[in-house]
């Protein structure tokens, strides 16, 4: 019996494979988003993990699975785009256009509230804000990808919406995680000291 190893050593000398062939530098600016997304996907777990309702478990799943697609539809070796899938490994408008009707939903049951507010109110909602802050991080860093001609020129523009709905998506659910024990930003607090 074979076992299967985790180390490749293909990694070694400081490159690292893309999807459907090919490699490029770990120094890349596009695996440095990747790695944000990864981070993302990561915090989100933390964040599902303590989730007390089904309801909200289940959105932070579909987001983690959606960023799947995201780091697919990236990391695709640019002359094998074809092979990409809708959804699997594919960013399409209805993924951004699903976070934007969940969005209304949501705001609509409970409206935000008009104040700063300052993360921690319970584990899920900061992990939420933290997957939120890492998920910005990430389309700060694809903006400059798409600096670069050889980039842009292959670049999914749904990606860049997608990864603007999730940010927003990943606000409104921490604030419903954290409910009405939410502290809002007081400057109170700072006159104090």
């Amino acid at each position: 019996m074979s076992e299967s190893r985790i180390y490749t050593k293909l990694g070694d000398d400081g490159s690292t494979g893309l999807l459907y062939g090919g490699r490029t530098s770990k120094a890349d600016p596009l695996i440095d988003t990747l790695g944000s997304l990864d981070e993302t996907v990561s915090t989100l777990g933390l964040a599902r993990a303590s989730a007390t309702g089904q309801t909200l478990a289940a959105q932070i799943l579909r987001v983690q699975r959606d960023l799947f697609v995201v780091a697919a539809d990236l990391a695709a070796n640019a002359h094998a785009r074809d092979r990409l899938v809708p959804e699997v490994s594919l960013v399409t408008a209805a993924m951004a256009a699903r976070i934007e009707s969940l969005i209304d939903d949501l705001i609509g049951r409970r409206p935000l509230r008009p104040v700063f507010v300052v993360p921690g109110a319970n584990l899920t909602s900061a992990a939420l804000d933290l997957a939120r802050t890492t998920v910005r991080r990430a389309e700060r860093r694809l903006v400059a990808c798409l600096s670069r001609p050889d980039f842009r020129q292959r670049a999914n523009p749904h990606v860049l919406t997608y990864l603007n709905r999730a940010s927003d998506l990943l606000y409104v659910l921490a604030r419903h995680a954290a409910g009405d024990d939410e502290e809002p930003l007081s400057h109170d607090a700072l006159d104090d000291s």
